[in-house]
């Protein structure tokens, strides 16, 4: 496995919500997005991603394989819990009232990814230059998108796109979309805030900019600063991980 990530504040806004964590021997990755325009969201995508870190330290047997049922059962009780967390040191008023964050959270196994998924940050995966979303949206647009009210390709540059129907710690409960997706070699999992989705609008431009670079790191710079280049409305992360 390789792994490379990258995160920029962007070229509007004042501080860097986003944040994203790996670790390499339990091959555990997380990416969580602060809701912008909550006073407090850099704390809680910290929160969220403070309680995935601090199970990862406290595995003894990091190489074990807890199977896909297990992975998945894992990673959604660490969602239920960073949504508890958050949700009730938001009801202590301040700023961090309201305070909410996404959560892209998975293993990558070299036949499997497990990941739990709540908000409208992303996974792709990149095989044979082909780029699949295999989230979905809680959001708005996705809501009229599923309707037919309008269709994907008008819901990516929707001017309502980053309203969100839900988001770890605004509720005392949160629905967790938990799944697993078979991997093969060569494969590459993208994970990435709106920041880059909403500004590269062309899935395939993605999948371009990674198949072109020489290496993770270089992609993950490339696709930064395309986002940068087209605007960089927002604070920017993408993590790549290759399957080998």
């Amino acid at each position: 496995m390789q792994f490379a990530a990258k995160t920029d504040t962007g070229r509007l806004r004042d501080r860097n919500e986003d944040l994203y964590y790996f670790d390499r021997q339990l091959q555990l990755f997380a990416i969580a997005d602060g809701m912008s325009g909550h006073e407090r969201g850099d704390l809680a995508s910290k929160l969220a991603l403070d309680v995935i870190q601090e199970w990862g330290q406290a595995q003894a047997s990091p190489h074990s394989d807890l199977g896909p049922m297990k992975r998945l059962a894992v990673l959604s009780e660490l969602a239920e819990e960073a949504n508890q967390q958050i949700h009730t040191l938001s009801k202590n008023g301040g700023k961090a009232r309201g305070m909410g964050t996404t959560l892209i959270a998975g293993f990558v196994t070299f036949s499997y990814l497990a990941y739990v998924h709540v908000g409208d940050s992303r996974l792709y995966v990149l095989r044979d230059r082909k780029l699949t979303q295999i989230t979905t949206d809680d959001s708005f647009v996705q809501k009229m998108v599923e309707q037919g009210e309008i269709t994907p390709e008008e819901g990516r540059v929707h001017e309502k796109r980053n309203i969100i129907t839900q988001a770890i710690g605004l509720r005392p409960t949160v629905t967790v979309n938990a799944d697993a997706y078979p991997l093969v070699r060569g494969d590459i999992v993208v994970a990435c805030t709106d920041g880059l989705h909403d500004l590269i609008v062309d899935d395939q431009e993605i999948a371009d900019i990674i198949v072109s670079a020489a290496n993770l790191e270089e992609a993950c710079d490339n696709l930064v600063n395309t986002a940068l280049d087209y605007g960089g409305t927002d604070n920017v992360t993408v993590l790549l991980v290759s399957v080998d």
